[in-house]
């Protein structure tokens, strides 16, 4: 009986030597991780902190920026406002838009050939955008002049292109020029 007694203490001593070792080799495993992981690391606890106090000051910034936008909302809205209501109705549009353009041209001293449109509803806006393409005739000046007149004037113009028009058989002014105009401009849907 004491030689079985001794194996079992044996048996036993052998699973707590392979227990302590596989502990040990688990421990080991995981220090190796460790060392690992924090050499390969491109920052010391200095770099990271450093990093981590820039990535706070740009979310401050951010949300300073966002409440800034917040509070200047009001203003924001109430100059989208301001702009929707200074267009023209679209039912009176194309006639307002026709004469201003007219009376800047002549202002200008060109006229106007040819003067079209394309409306364009913009959905959920209450705006319609029109596509204006002009053909004008006059001389360099007067061209200039009818863009400076479209910037001065009460109604809205986005000047797209500007582009040299086919002269017309018979025209044998030499200071005069031949434009193509494509503009934009909006209305204010109908209520």
């Amino acid at each position: 009986m004491g030689r079985d007694s001794r194996q079992k203490k044996y048996v036993i001593l052998k699973y707590v030597i392979l227990g302590v070792l596989g502990t040990l080799l688990a421990a080991n495993v995981a220090m190796a991780v460790y060392s690992i992981r924090m050499a390969t690391s491109a920052m010391s606890p200095q770099q990271e902190i450093a990093a981590l106090t820039i990535q706070l000051k740009l979310v401050r910034a951010d949300l300073k920026r966002a409440g800034e936008i917040q509070q200047a909302m009001p203003k924001t809205k109430a100059d989208c406002e301001l702009f929707e209501n200074s267009l023209p109705p679209a039912r009176a549009g194309y006639s307002v838009i026709s004469a201003d353009l007219e009376q800047i041209g002549h202002n200008a001293g060109l006229q106007i050939e040819t003067l079209s449109f394309h409306p364009t509803n913009l959905a959920g806006r209450g705006i319609t955008e029109v596509d204006l393409d002009a053909v004008v005739s006059g001389d360099y000046k007067s061209v200039v002049r009818l863009l400076n007149g479209m910037q001065r004037s009460q109604n809205h113009y986005v000047v797209d292109g500007l582009s040299l028009a086919n002269e017309r058989a018979g025209q044998a002014a030499l200071a005069s020029v031949r434009v193509n105009l494509h503009l934009r401009s909006y209305f204010r849907a109908a209520a």
